[in-house]
């Protein structure tokens, strides 16, 4: 299998309590083991560390093309939280389907799943942008094992013990998008100078909470305290709406990605005014 690791390396989160679920399929709780590095430094092991280690471990075949990745039912996200568009991730698959490749596989939260009637899930789109190749996603939250094996869930409720950031014991599964998506639940105790962190918190709330109308508004609080990325983050949510209010906001956070020197609001800005 050949694989496209660009899953975020993040940290932690409580309880979480998923929003804007009309359309997915989620009931009841599930908890989270977690332990604490102060009381167990030893077999104490932080979550995104785990992530990055049990990708690695993903079993291995010709037949395969795996890409590791945060994403909620609506988008994909890279190891910055930066949203990665369908056209994107085609472009960085093609060129590896040799003719031994027989299936692209997301491995990433929800990336099975239709998010409303009407909407492909994230794997179809991929597929389509691939001319119908075969690429399956997950259909629920993802949990990774030590040996690479992974399942999903779809619970409505997610319980942790403690607070802090996010550690399993060594050896133990790990929830990934709770690895993320941990900065969403302590957003009131991020700095305000602290725009990389606000930018994950805003990320927080897609991946975890499945929230997108409160990430949209965190990606912009973090755009407006010097985050390129939530910017551009922001400009591709307001121009999924297609409304012209959304489209002018979406313009106007392209030129702020744009004067923080980011390329892709740079990119993005010059191919959206030629559209007008």
């Amino acid at each position: 299998m050949k694989k496209l690791a660009l899953l975020a390396l993040c940290l932690l989160s409580p309880a979480t309590l998923a929003c804007d679920t009309s359309h997915l399929p989620l009931s009841g709780s599930i908890s989270v083991t977690t332990c604490s590095p102060k009381q167990d430094a030893t077999d104490c092991v932080y979550a995104s560390q785990a992530v990055y280690e049990y990708m690695e471990a993903v079993p291995d075949s010709d037949a395969l093309f795996t890409i590791g990745l945060q994403a909620s039912p609506w988008r994909l996200y890279d190891g910055d939280m930066r949203i990665l568009t369908i056209d994107e991730i085609a472009d960085a698959v093609r060129p590896k389907l040799d003719g031994k490749v027989e299936r692209v596989e997301l491995i990433a939260s929800w990336s099975g799943v239709s998010p409303e009637p009407g909407v492909p899930s994230l794997a179809d789109q991929v597929s389509k942008a691939l001319n119908g190749f075969p690429v399956k996603g997950e259909d629920g939250f993802l949990w990774l094992a030590k040996d690479g094996t992974r399942r999903t869930t779809r619970q409505a409720f997610t319980v942790r013990e403690g607070a802090g950031s996010y550690f399993v014991p060594k050896g133990s599964e790990v929830l990934v998008p709770l690895a993320a998506g941990w900065p969403a639940y302590v957003q009131d105790q991020v700095a305000e100078d602290d725009a990389d962190m606000l930018t994950r918190a805003a990320a927080g709330w897609d991946v975890f909470f499945l929230c997108p109308d409160k990430a949209l508004a965190g990606f912009e609080h973090a755009a407006a305290k010097g985050s390129a990325i939530a910017a551009y983050n922001a400009a591709l949510m307001r121009l999924e709406r297609r409304s012209e209010a959304d489209r002018a906001a979406a313009l106007a956070l392209l030129e702020r990605g744009a004067a923080l020197g980011d390329e892709k609001s740079r990119a993005r800005l010059k191919v959206e005014r030629s559209h007008n």
